[in-house]
């Protein structure tokens, strides 16, 4: 079985190729859910692969531009992947 780990990381791309990029990894959308805490808006999204899981954070307002905050629980191999795929913003 493959060792997961977590790993956090804020993104300075748009949310659409955030979540392009996860599909075309192999992940499939599980959940995605609008949540208020503390009077601020973010929608959540949950990608999952196996045993792997992303979640996608971006909070939503129009006061100024926000990034999406990628939180995965993958393997190191993976999250090289995502973490070098979102450097260069495509696949």
């Amino acid at each position: 079985m493959v060792e997961l780990r977590a790993k956090s990381v804020a993104v300075l791309i748009p949310l659409e190729k955030v979540t392009s990029c996860l599909l075309e990894l192999g992940f499939v959308l599980e959940k995605d859910a609008l949540v208020v805490s503390d009077g601020r808006f973010w929608r959540k999204m949950l990608f999952i692969r196996g045993s792997e899981c992303v979640s996608v954070s971006e909070e939503i307002g129009d006061a100024y531009p926000r990034d999406p905050v990628i939180s995965m629980y993958a393997s190191d191999d993976t999250i090289g992947r995502i973490r070098e795929v979102l450097k260069l913003g495509s696949i």
